[in-house]
């Protein structure tokens, strides 16, 4: 339910849960000071969980919201959904007997409500959301940096776009310095020794270039090119059929 991209602003992890207490270690450790790090440790990951509340400032469609309310679902309301997830679960810790069996009170999976408002609007009406107990969030503090030109979480999707257009653009320009007969993945020239994939047609990614010229090697370093290619090249070969097909229904109806 959250954005999982990596932002900008110092964040901690959340849920509807309260935070967990750790694991008992199978062994304990060798030395006092070896346990005193452990304790800090253990103490550490809880100070970075923050169990949603009213007042949390969380993020929701890339932009931050503050939580409303958080209530679990009674169980005489679980959807269809939970109810065959928790079936699901039961089933598997027959098979295994692995832990403690699932209860419906207590399972990881459960349905809670979280009521959020936009941050920046708390009296707009607010959104209702439904998700599992094990969902987790990405909390924001009281003090959090947006993008001025469209109030999105950095990196908006503006800057995103950006860098992805220099990345394509950077790659269009080392494109067109590879020669004919050169490998489209790599660059380097292909032998009549080494084994090629070869595709017939106008070449895709040089259209300066003559028709049957997109050639790459045919080992694990192209693998990747020869991939996007072919599924580009396959997509045209559809396209252009079904432009056939088109005519010749053109023709009959004449």
């Amino acid at each position: 339910m959250h954005d999982t991209l990596r932002l900008r602003n110092a964040t901690r992890r959340g849920g509807v849960l309260p935070p967990r207490t750790p694991p008992r270690r199978g062994t304990s450790a060798s030395s006092a000071s070896r346990r005193h790090e452990d304790a800090v440790r253990d103490r550490l990951a809880r100070r970075g969980y923050v169990q949603l509340a009213p007042g949390v400032i969380v993020v929701w469609q890339r932009q931050p919201y503050r939580v409303v309310a958080v209530e679990e679902r009674p169980l005489d309301l679980w959807d269809e959904r939970y109810e065959k997830r928790f079936a699901a679960d039961i089933e598997r810790w027959e098979r295994t007997r692995f832990g403690d069996k699932p209860e419906r009170a207590t399972w990881w999976g459960r349905p809670f409500a979280v009521q959020l408002v936009p941050a920046t609007d708390p009296e707009a009406d607010p959104e209702h959301l439904i998700g599992p107990a094990s969902h987790s969030w990405t909390v924001l503090p009281e003090h959090y940096a947006v993008c001025v030109a469209c109030g999105e979480l950095p990196p908006c999707r503006h800057e995103l776009a950006e860098r992805e257009a220099d990345r394509q653009a950077a790659r269009a320009d080392v494109l067109l310095d590879i020669p004919a007969g050169h490998c489209l993945g790599c660059g380097e020239f292909v032998t009549a020794r080494q084994q090629a994939a070869r595709f017939p047609g106008p070449n895709l990614w040089r259209p300066d270039l003559p028709d049957h010229s997109a050639v790459f090697h045919a080992r694990q370093d192209c693998a990747t090119a020869v991939d996007r290619y072919r599924s580009q090249w396959e997509a045209r070969r559809v396209q252009a059929d079904g432009q056939l097909h088109i005519a010749d229904d053109d023709e009959e109806i004449a």
